[in-house]
């Protein structure tokens, strides 16, 4: 690795011993959870967490970047230090962000549905939890480790591209349960489609949010390159990885 070798201290704040951030009484408290490699995170994340907040009016935004992905090879990863250092960054200026450490401090439980429980009993059953995840893992679901637990600890996000078919809703229901999942494509997502939901148990809500056409692997390979990523990471990410030499070379920082 190129450059200091020295780690910088990060906001207390944004630990996960922090407070959970308060919100008003009238209503049970949102937190969303949006969990990743963010390798590194990049505007198509960001831009996608603040519109799925704005649209389901979360208190908090919980960014859980992977100790290592049970998909992914864990060489070919870089270091969760660095990647938790990048996302603390990237979410300074989003007022309702928080960065955990949920998974990096557990590394021996990769799979959503053990972070998702840890994460219930830290917020309590008054807060509604949504995780979100895209539509080629949410079509995927059924072969995930107790996804039938993850379903009944959370309500789940998914974010479908243009044209991408999800499956009919008839088939949707009998899968996850009547009256459980609720679609809200075409101009059907809103603040009052989503709270008239709720409280009726844990749902599934179809979305055609999707993320912008950012790839983690294109800014890995242009920073090998030498060429700029400033259109693509906020610039606190972008000097980080410079300072530290992430992907020189193809170089993974441990």
């Amino acid at each position: 690795m190129t450059g200091p070798t020295q780690k910088p201290e990060l906001p207390d704040s944004s630990s996960e011993s922090a407070l959970p951030i308060a919100s008003p009484a009238s209503r049970r408290r949102r937190v969303g959870l949006l969990g990743g490699t963010f390798d590194p995170i990049h505007y198509g994340h960001l831009r996608l967490a603040e519109s799925l907040a704005a649209i389901f009016n979360f208190d908090e935004l919980l960014f859980i970047p992977t100790y290592s992905p049970p998909h992914k090879d864990f060489d070919r990863v870089t270091s969760a230090y660095h990647r938790y250092a990048m996302t603390v960054l990237a979410t300074l200026q989003m007022d309702i962000a928080r960065v955990s450490m949920v998974e990096i401090f557990a590394p021996e439980r990769p799979y959503t549905a053990d972070t998702v429980a840890t994460l219930r009993r830290t917020y309590g059953d008054d807060t509604h939890l949504f995780f979100m995840m895209g539509a080629d893992s949410f079509a995927n679901l059924p072969k995930w480790e107790r996804y039938q637990t993850l379903l009944d600890t959370c309500h789940i996000i998914v974010m479908t591209r243009p044209k991408y078919e999800v499956g009919d809703l008839a088939t949707l229901a009998k899968q996850y349960g009547a009256g459980r999942v609720v679609d809200l494509r075409g101009g059907l997502a809103s603040q009052r489609a989503v709270t008239s939901n709720l409280d009726a148990g844990m749902h599934v809500f179809l979305t055609d949010l999707f993320a912008l056409d950012v790839s983690a692997t294109d800014i890995r390979q242009a920073v090998s390159e030498g060429r700029s990523i400033a259109r693509f990471v906020p610039p606190l990410v972008e000097r980080y990885i410079h300072v530290y030499g992430l992907y020189s070379n193809g170089h993974r920082a441990g």
